[in-house]
């Protein structure tokens, strides 16, 4: 899938996925406000920024390794049937995404579930950065919280490794991180208020419909196009239609 597209929906996903996104690691910010207030409005602005600078640095992490990993699957596939199978993975997960917010149905729940046991060797760390006194510690503390099972973030993960490229997954991470950003960088009141407005039945709906839309056109657009060329045309068209085989198709 294009990174024209997987961008807007990773960044779509983060956004109106807020909620979610409250619901489980708001009690974790109030813990990390709690440990450290300033009367300094700007202090309290620059720890939420290392929070939050931590949880992009393990996104962007997951997104290079993401990527890496679906490029070793085009190339040990074949280019062709690599990209299809990259293709068929991104909509079906962008499709999903679309359900979960359309539907109000937990898609997610699944991806969860092998992420706990990885947190569960990790979540005891905690208690070496708190009370959090320092930029550094406010840093880690955001790469720990990046590491929380989130079904929301592994689906985001999984589309960026459809890009089949290192730089081109950390890109898609870093949207999906700017979408979750604003409701987790202005925790508090002001964080539940942009939430319910993220959560409107009307919004999530069409925004879920949207995502839909766009995963069944990424996965019908190659196809249609190519339909419509000469013969010995399909693989130059590839090439343009598809970035993310270049990695591959180049020498």
């Amino acid at each position: 899938m294009n990174l024209e597209v997987l961008l807007p929906v990773a960044f779509l996903a983060g956004f109106f996925g807020s909620g979610h996104c409250l619901g489980m690691c708001g009690p974790i910010v109030v813990l990390f406000e709690n440990q450290r207030h300033s009367e300094r409005r700007l202090d309290n602005v620059l720890r939420r920024l290392a929070y939050n600078s931590g949880r992009l640095g393990l996104y962007v992490l997951l997104g290079a390794v993401a990527g890496a990993a679906g490029l070793v699957l085009t190339k040990m596939s074949g280019v062709e049937t690599g990209l299809a199978a990259l293709r068929i993975v991104a909509a079906a997960l962008v499709v999903a995404l679309g359900l979960n917010l359309l539907f109000n149905l937990d898609t997610l729940r699944y991806l969860e579930s092998g992420g706990a046991v990885i947190w569960r060797k990790l979540s005891p760390l905690a208690k070496h950065l708190l009370p959090v006194t320092t930029g550094p510690r406010a840093f880690a503390a955001g790469l720990l919280w990046g590491a929380l099972p989130c079904g929301l973030v592994y689906s985001a993960v999984a589309i960026a490794a459809t890009s089949g490229d290192v730089t081109s997954g950390a890109l898609v991470m870093l949207a999906f991180w700017l979408g979750t950003l604003p409701a987790l960088l202005v925790a508090g009141a002001s964080a539940q208020t942009l939430s319910r407005w993220s959560r409107r039945p009307a919004l999530r709906r069409l925004t879920g419909a949207t995502l839909i839309l766009v995963g069944a056109l990424a996965l019908a657009m190659p196809h249609l196009h190519l339909r419509e060329l000469p013969d010995g045309a399909h693989e130059r068209h590839a090439h343009r239609l598809l970035p993310i085989a270049t990695p591959v198709l180049t020498p």
